[in-house]
């Protein structure tokens, strides 16, 4: 159930003396913090990498990327790569193999393109109303999650 990849990350992982679990489970909070701080760095770099700064609006709390400086592409290069590494290896932290999971996301978007899906004003397609999203839980459950 894991990717070359993912084996590949959670070689890294194990080297770095980071937590990879063999079924899913929800791991310590010490361990959710170092996954959201590292792929909220990657995914800054990343939004750096193509020209812009994310900026916090003071009245709605929103967050938005507000074009910065000039784009680079080995940044953004780099950065889509170690996003991917980041968030498959928060999967492994949580004992989740990312093939079944991949998969059953990627042919859910595929459906997007059914009737009634629309492409929005900023260039995002936008689901039919009676869109199904891929069943996450049953794939965990699947790997031996039991909550």
């Amino acid at each position: 159930m894991r990717s070359d990849h993912q084996q590949r990350v959670e070689e890294f992982m194990r080297g770095a003396g980071h937590e990879v679990q063999a079924r899913p489970i929800m791991p310590s909070i010490s361990v959710r913090q170092l996954r959201a701080n590292l792929i909220l760095e990657e995914a800054l770099e990343t939004i750096k990498g193509l020209g812009f700064n994310v900026q916090q609006d003071e009245m709605t709390g929103e967050l938005a990327a507000v074009a910065a400086h000039e784009p680079n592409m080995v940044e953004v290069v780099d950065g889509c790569a170690d996003i991917k590494v980041v968030t498959t290896g928060t999967l492994s932290a949580f004992g989740v193999g990312d093939m079944p999971i991949q998969l059953a996301v990627d042919e859910a978007n595929l459906r997007k393109f059914g009737p009634g899906s629309y492409r929005r004003e900023d260039g995002k397609w936008i689901k039919p109303p009676d869109f199904k999203p891929a069943d996450i839980m049953a794939l965990l459950r699947v790997q031996g999650y039991t909550a």
